[in-house]
């Protein structure tokens, strides 16, 4: 876990970056292919990116605010949720997909920018959190889902390529 929102930035950005890089080369009809994960594409996986990042973003606005947000849901609701978003996305077009995902990149950015640091680190800050820091959960919906995917694309380009 990072201990400064220097450190933080930097390796959301890394992630990022590489998460970017899984994507090189690859044509808009690759895109579009089933088996990234299950039988989402790489446009599935960037819009479930996109969905967890814009819950971030809005768990990060309403802590901010000194609203509870809905950060400590896991096992069934994370699946719950994800099949309700891929539902919801799955018809979207690519472009709007990737847009969307950008923005929302750029607007965890801004968020953390104004972010204190007290806020993100002292486990002690959001009672909500149970004792542990708010900066776990951003690094679960950012670098280290970026992480996470990125890998999974990887996996099946190699996967793809061995196909052919």
């Amino acid at each position: 876990m990072t201990e400064t929102k220097a450190e933080l930035m930097a390796v959301i950005q890394k992630e990022w970056d590489d998460l970017q890089s899984s994507l090189d080369g690859l044509t808009e009809e690759q895109m579009h292919l089933p088996g990234v994960i299950g039988d989402w594409s790489i446009k599935d996986v960037l819009a479930h990116i996109t969905a967890w990042q814009a819950r971030l973003i809005t768990s990060m606005f309403r802590a901010e605010k000194g609203l509870t947000p809905d950060t400590t849901e896991s096992g069934p609701a994370v699946d719950r949720f994800n099949q309700q978003w891929y539902i919801e996305m799955k018809d979207r077009p690519f472009e709007q997909v990737w847009d969307d995902l950008d923005a929302s990149y750029h607007q965890l950015l801004k968020r953390l920018e104004v972010s204190h640091a007290d806020a993100l680190f002292d486990p002690k800050h959001y009672r909500w959190m149970k004792g542990k820091p708010f900066v776990g959960y951003i690094e679960g919906d950012s670098s280290e889902h970026y992480a996470e995917h990125a890998a999974h694309i990887r996996e099946w380009r190699k996967r793809l390529a061995n196909e052919q």
